[in-house]
């Protein structure tokens, strides 16, 4: 009978757990929506809550307040920047690997929904939290760092890995502005990438 008892118990604490989850996700995923399409000041705890169909109570326990709703989806969007750029570079060689960020980065910004960078949103917008905006130059320096990383060691490296970076930003920017103008923005990419394919074979 304890047995039986322990087993059901355990029965719920996994089925409760997994139920959590899943609900704290779901108010994530809602919110970095919302975010990323309105901006973290057009959009309130209220709207999260109608979206997700989960309640204010709900939202609170998960998260405590809107601040920790939006650092907690920067923490999860990072990681999953991360997650994927590491792997779509693994097994290349430098070169390669380099032109495969831009392309991942392109890939990026022809999905439907793409709306620029959401750190740098959150660095414009939210001035007053300084987990935030350690966590926006820890996400950007994570990725100079990839490039970095993909580079030979020589004297230039540094300067060359400040070059892509600011190709990169750039490229990220004008995939919102001129991404009506199919035509413009066609051209800008692709002279943009024949610049990093120039750097790059300059130093062979």
């Amino acid at each position: 009978m304890f047995i039986f008892v322990l087993v059901r118990i355990c029965s719920y604490i996994k089925h409760f757990g997994s139920k959590m989850k899943k609900t704290s996700k779901l108010i994530a995923d809602t919110a970095e929506q919302l975010f990323y399409q309105k901006g973290f000041g057009n959009v309130g705890v209220d709207e999260i809550r109608d979206q997700s169909g989960c309640s204010k109570t709900t939202l609170y326990k998960y998260f405590g307040n809107k601040d920790n709703l939006i650092f907690e989806i920067l923490k999860i969007r990072d990681l999953r920047f991360r997650q994927k750029l590491t792997e779509t570079i693994a097994n290349l060689d430098h070169y390669e690997s380099i032109m495969q960020i831009f392309k991942w980065h392109l890939d990026w910004f022809n999905q439907v929904d793409f709306n620029g960078c959401l750190f740098v949103r959150a660095k414009e917008e939210i001035h007053d939290d300084q987990a935030v905006q350690q966590m926006v130059i820890e996400h950007k320096e994570f990725i100079r760092k990839l490039i970095y990383n993909q580079l030979p060691q020589s004297p230039q490296q540094t300067i060359l890995t400040n070059q892509l970076m600011v190709i990169l930003e750039g490229l990220i920017n004008i995939s919102v502005v001129y991404k009506e103008n199919k035509s413009l923005y066609n051209e800008l990419i692709n002279n943009n990438l024949d610049l990093v394919l120039n750097i790059l074979s300059q130093q062979d």
